[in-house]
């Protein structure tokens, strides 16, 4: 009898962060967001992996409701946890957090996010801080998400 892994991947209300002024972490506002762009943070302390995700779906509700209250765009932009997966994987990328795999529109799949694997390993090999830095030592451009065709 096998035990079923539950994790927080798809679990709603992780910030997405940026680096400060001091280098510090920030939360991203939600009128520094752009239409039709996801959107990937790491070391979101909400989320098992640190990775939290707004896809591009998730940012045009935002930025809607931004419209109808403009008080909305000085709010701390969030989005959903996420984890880094192999390009091309079928599996892995169901949300296990709650019940979350029983609603079809939160399906996600493994889509490249951000770069691509060869340059995200050229600048780990050449800077081992910035890859710290910029990619929280993840190598992968792959990660869970909904929506969307690819990254940006």
């Amino acid at each position: 009898m096998a035990c079923k892994a539950d994790t927080d991947l798809g679990k709603p209300g992780c910030h997405l962060l940026k680096a400060g002024l001091d280098g510090g972490p920030v939360d991203v506002v939600v009128g520094e967001l752009s239409a039709g762009k996801d959107f990937l943070s790491f070391g979101s302390v909400e989320c098992e992996d640190l990775v939290c995700v707004l896809d591009q779906d998730g940012v045009a509700a935002l930025l809607a409701q931004a419209t109808a209250n403009p008080a909305v765009l000085n709010e701390p932009a969030t989005g959903y946890c996420s984890q880094p997966c192999a390009q091309g994987s079928t599996t892995g990328c169901t949300p296990q957090y709650q019940d979350l795999q029983n609603d079809p529109t939160l399906v996600m799949s493994c889509r490249a996010l951000v770069l691509d694997n060869d340059t995200i390993n050229q600048i780990c090999n050449r800077s081992p801080s910035d890859c710290q830095k910029y990619f929280n030592n993840t190598r992968s451009a792959y990660f869970c998400a909904r929506g969307g065709s690819g990254g940006t």
